[in-house]
């Protein structure tokens, strides 16, 4: 009995917090196939617990207190850490290396880099900083800034020539930008570095706003034999799991 109304507390404050306008005790009957009394219940139980604010009308809205828990929460969480698994299970399936790296400025910053059974010599570590433009992590970030803060980066960004095929014109890039935001992830094909072709795919926060990415690099051979598509899905599979455990709703 006490589990299932631990279950219905929660289930009601998920739905009023999901709720574009205000709930009555009504909707949530009706909602939860519930007496009106059962329902006022409940919503009393989460008034007095502060977790709800009552209107005049006998509505109720998420409180204040729900934002203070969830700045406690965000300060709580380590990206690192709550990555890890899904960073160990991307690397499993691929045999590559996998990168998670954060946007810090005009720059991405590795966190965490993981090394498979199939990795190559590479330059990156933990804590370089690394340019956006040209890596599969940075353009995956690039493509889904706002629009404004994507202008302002084209527009300031040294696009300098690093690696054989290397997008130094910003129209270009732009375009590309474009079709990554329909494949859902970005390709650098020795545009960081000769040899080495990565696939990337962006982390969002709980306000829809991306942070991050986490990428697999591979020799560009190892690229031609095996199916670029799947680990592509995979990447996607693994940024999405991540990003919903940091509050974002696709």
């Amino acid at each position: 009995m006490l589990i299932q109304t631990i279950k219905n507390v929660i289930a009601i404050l998920d739905y009023i917090v999901n709720s574009p306008t205000p709930v009555s005790a009504t909707e949530i009957a009706r909602e939860f196939d519930m007496s009106i009394s059962n329902a006022y219940k409940y919503l009393d139980d989460l008034y007095k617990g502060e977790l709800l604010t009552k209107n005049k009308d006998r509505t109720y809205i998420p409180s204040f207190k729900l934002v203070e828990y969830g700045s406690i929460i965000l300060k709580k969480i380590n990206l690192r850490d709550l990555a890890q698994p899904h960073l160990v299970d991307l690397m499993v399936k691929t045999g590559q290396t996998v990168h998670l790296v954060v946007k810090d400025g005009d720059e991405g910053v590795y966190i965490e880099k993981i090394e498979g059974p199939h990795s190559l010599p590479m330059m990156s570590k933990i804590g370089m900083r690394m340019n956006l433009y040209a890596t599969g992590f940075g353009k995956a970030i690039l493509a889904y800034l706002p629009q404004q803060e994507l202008e302002e980066y084209l527009r300031t960004a040294q696009l300098e020539k690093r690696a054989k095929n290397t997008i130094t014109d910003p129209e270009k890039l732009k375009k590309q930008l474009s079709e990554i935001r329909k494949m859902g992830y970005a390709v650098d094909n020795e545009e960081n570095e000769n040899g080495i072709f990565c696939i990337g795919a962006p982390i969002f926060n709980y306000d829809n706003q991306v942070i991050g990415a986490v990428s697999i690099s591979m020799s560009t051979s190892q690229a031609k034999e095996t199916k670029v598509d799947e680990y592509a899905r995979f990447v996607v599979d693994c940024t999405r799991k991540i990003s919903r455990l940091l509050g974002y709703k696709e």
